[in-house]
């Protein structure tokens, strides 16, 4: 196992190195499901988290996980949640049999759609190739798409994106 800290991303790969293509996952209203009627507009982040502990894993989005992963993919978690909450999105992740490789999350300097970017550069050093954002942020897919690669928008979250817009630039 290898462990990742810098100034705007902390977490672990497997591997030091990969010659897989790896496939890149975002964890709240991505991986995670809100309960039917749950409106997070309003919430903090930190509540937010909080909360989604609880949730189950979204069905279409972990079929997509299962079959990249039978393609022989890696799969990365990339969330921007806290590094204090690494242990967490873990347990969250093998208690509901969410396969991975890499998990990673934001330090909480930069906003999302950057903190995703340097996620990017970072899975760039441990894998062959990088394939796919699977996101619920539009900007977070912005910022992948600068770093030249694809994106999948999950529209589950729009209303506290409308809310919650971020800038967007290439790092």
């Amino acid at each position: 196992m290898l462990t990742i800290a810098t100034s705007y991303i902390q977490g672990f790969h497997r591997y030091q190195y990969d010659h897989r293509t790896v496939q890149i996952f975002d964890v709240d209203d991505c991986l995670t499901l809100k309960p039917e009627g749950f409106n997070n507009v309003g919430l903090t982040k930190e509540e937010f988290f909080e909360k989604s502990y609880y949730f189950e894993p979204n069905p279409a989005v972990t079929f997509l996980l299962n079959k990249m992963i039978s393609w022989g993919d890696a799969i990365a978690v990339c969330t921007a949640r806290p590094p204090s909450l690494l242990q967490e999105t873990m347990d969250w992740l093998v208690g509901n049999d969410i396969k991975f490789d890499t998990l990673l999350h934001s330090t909480g300097i930069v906003p999302s759609s950057i903190a995703k970017q340097f996620m990017i550069k970072e899975l760039r050093r441990t894998y062959d190739a990088v394939g796919t954002l699977v996101d619920d942020s539009p900007y977070n897919i912005k910022g992948a798409r600068l770093q030249k690669i694809g994106g999948i928008l999950i529209d589950t979250n729009s209303q506290y994106w409308e809310e919650h817009p971020e800038v967007v630039y290439k790092v």
